[in-house]
């Protein structure tokens, strides 16, 4: 594609635009804000600001930017910044003089000189605050956001960016054990040794994105020029604690850098060590290729259902059978739950935390999608639209599509994880959906497919096995971010865990992917008609969010609470409870379960194989069991697989809230 690079002059912007050199994109822009100049005409080099406060934006060493075209060789755009930091949360939308409004209109001016370009280069390491708020735009723009250092471990980035041919110097110091004297004007080879200290020292990031330092780049394999350093004078604040360089610079030029430079640029691998272990010791495995040779049976149509408890709405079982079209049925979908929401007095759909989405043919998912999203557009562009699963399953004849939704009554409370952009980490969005989202302890996940997150195209080398792996992979790191683990072998807390295929030996290999990571979580698979992209797996679940158990006294009443009989696993967590089981006879088990239940139950999820004739009368049955104030979704699928491998009538999720 063809990109525009934010550029701030500091190492991040600059290697990420290797890295979308490396991935086959052609950076043909550069846009970069600054703080405003001086606006009367006997102004002098005193009158200019060198460094300003902003929450988004890399201002120092601004004054020597303008030099960047002639040193790459492209055009620079370059504005002025003249909004604040107005609204300071983490998830962005349309702010009146916000500081991002400042972006939004220096990418218009640079769409307007180059219709071509489609994607937008940007450094963001660890920052949401920054990464919103350029996918914010981005999105408005029409905008593909290309962040290859997104959630990178930051000593490898580091070394990496050495390895890769950024010379740079420390032009600002601003956290413990940096000084003015010692660090600036000094090369990353030059501190590297230093800020792997602090780091261990005081925690502090290693590549600077707690604010403890910033960069200017001086040259990389892909500059034409390199810039040279005139005068450097330190400036201090009053205290001493901070100090940056105001530069004067100008170019140079330079030998000519070999073509194998790009092969010095890291891409990590697409498995990370763990999940590598994973698949090699699956890889070979006789998953099986021969299904039983049954007829489906046509899935009865199931009615309307609802859960209330105190903090959360269940509606389940959403449709519109024989409307005219896809776009009527799935307008009519939301009509209905928009309605169901409002006699609770619920109006904003920013309340729903997970759907699911079935079709009877992955065929009308575009078209689904298109109508879909017209439910979360925003006239402010508001962020984290609820976490989705899309699935194709057994629906009666006369349905196209059926909702089920979870919804909050404490939105407040509510966040999400809402990652647009390309980057080695996990898949950017492909829908209106939010990758997680958070209701206080409860993390609903929406379900990954096994898409290469550099490229969002689906992996296909390694058949099976290869697509389980790395959609569990992207699951886990999904779980990782929000939960805010550091380390590739930590997968965050599941209730439970539920995989999507397509096959028989596609629901093995993924419960085999399940039992090599040794998760302490129910799970089970189910064989469908089609998942999205043409997957043959998708994984789905509900997690828990750990910094809530790590910040209690362990005799608090959030502990985890885990309780293994030979069918059902039970977990308990502060007032929430969960429940996964696969069985045969349903009904005797939700009774057995009812007698020794302690919570109030709010939904089940029954997904009923098709080897079951009286389906429609089973979760009628259950429904009579369960009372009004549960609900039940029901999911037609081809068969549903144990944690043992072994085919089941049914596999039940339950959620419910203890008394």
């Amino acid at each position: 594609m063809k990109t525009v690079a934010l550029v701030s002059g500091g190492k991040d912007s600059c290697y990420n635009i290797l890295h979308c050199v490396k991935n086959g994109h052609e950076v043909v822009a550069m846009a970069n804000l600054h703080p405003p100049l001086p606006q009367t005409i006997d102004s002098d080099e005193n009158d200019v600001v060198h460094e300003m406060d902003s929450f988004m934006y890399q201002t120092v060493g601004h004054s020597v930017l303008s030099l960047y075209s002639d040193c790459l060789g492209i055009p620079m755009y370059r504005a002025p910044i003249t909004g604040t930091s107005v609204t300071t949360k983490l998830d962005y939308h349309i702010t009146v003089a916000d500081e991002t409004e400042d972006l939004y209109t220096l990418l218009q001016t640079v769409l307007a000189m180059h219709p071509e370009i489609e994607a937008v280069s940007v450094g963001a390491i660890l920052s949401t605050y920054q990464r919103s708020r350029v996918e914010n735009v981005c999105s408005r723009l029409g905008l593909t956001v290309l962040a290859y250092l997104w959630q990178r471990d930051q000593a490898a980035l580091f070394d990496e960016m050495i390895q890769g041919g950024i010379n740079a110097v420390v032009i600002k110091v601003a956290g413990a054990g940096l000084t003015a004297e010692q660090h600036l004007g000094k090369s990353l080879q030059q501190v590297r040794n230093q800020l792997f200290k602090l780091n261990q020292i005081y925690q502090s990031h290693i590549c600077g994105e707690g604010g403890e330092y910033e960069t200017l780049v001086l040259d990389c394999p892909i500059f034409v020029k390199k810039l040279v350093v005139d005068d450097a004078q330190v400036v201090k604040d009053d205290n001493g604690d901070v100090a940056y360089l105001k530069i004067r610079a100008h170019t140079q030029g330079k030998d000519a850098v070999a073509d194998d430079w790009i092969d010095r640029v890291e891409v990590p691998p697409l498995l990370s060590e763990q999940f590598q272990g994973i698949f090699d010791g699956l890889q070979g495995t006789d998953f099986g290729g021969n299904e039983p040779d049954e007829a489906l049976i046509p899935a009865s149509l199931p009615e309307l259902s609802i859960g209330i408890s105190p903090t959360t709405i269940s509606v389940a079982n959403i449709t519109a059978p024989n409307s005219p079209g896809i776009s009527d049925e799935i307008t009519s979908l939301f009509e209905q739950l928009s309605n169901i929401m409002a006699t609770f007095n619920i109006t904003d759909p920013y309340s729903i935390t997970s759907i699911t989405l079935q079709l009877s043919d992955m065929r009308n998912y575009a078209a689904a999608n298109e109508y879909y999203k017209r439910f979360f557009t925003h006239p402010i562009m508001k962020a984290n639209p609820p976490a989705r699963a899309c699935i194709s399953t057994l629906l009666p004849p006369s349905c196209r599509a059926s909702l089920s939704a979870i919804i909050t009554r404490t939105p407040e409370a509510r966040s999400g994880l809402y990652v647009q952009g390309r980057s080695y980490w996990a898949p950017a969005n492909i829908g209106p959906y939010a990758q997680a989202c958070t209701v206080q302890e409860c993390v609903y996940l929406a379900g990954q497919v096994p898409l290469i997150p550099a490229k969002m195209v689906l992996y296909e080398s390694d058949g099976i096995v290869g697509q389980a792996v790395l959609a569990m992979q992207n699951l886990a790191r999904v779980m990782d971010a929000v939960v805010g683990g550091q380390s590739e072998h930590e997968t965050g807390k599941f209730y439970y865990l539920i995989a999507y295929t397509t096959s028989l030996s596609a629901a093995r290999a993924a419960i085999g992917v399940t039992t090599q990571q040794g998760l302490e979580c129910g799970v089970f698979a189910v064989v469908l008609v089609a998942l999205p992209v043409g997957a043959s797996v998708e994984y789905c679940g509900v997690g828990v969010n750990t910094r809530y158990v790590n910040n209690v006294d362990e005799e608090d009443e959030f502990k985890v609470k885990h309780i293994r009989r030979d069918r059902i696993h039970h977990v308990e967590y502060g007032k929430v409870t969960y429940a996964s089981w696969c069985c045969d006879d349903i009904i005797s088990e939700i009774s057995t379960y009812l007698k020794t239940k302690t919570e109030a139950l709010l939904s089940f999820n029954i997904y009923i194989s098709s080897n079951v004739a009286n389906a429609h009368e089973i979760w009628t049955g259950i429904k009579d069991i369960l009372g009004l104030d549960a609900g039940v979704e029901v999911v037609h699928v081809k068969y549903v697989v144990d944690k043992n491998c072994i085919i089941r009538n049914y596999g039940v999720l339950v959620r419910g809230y203890l008394t």
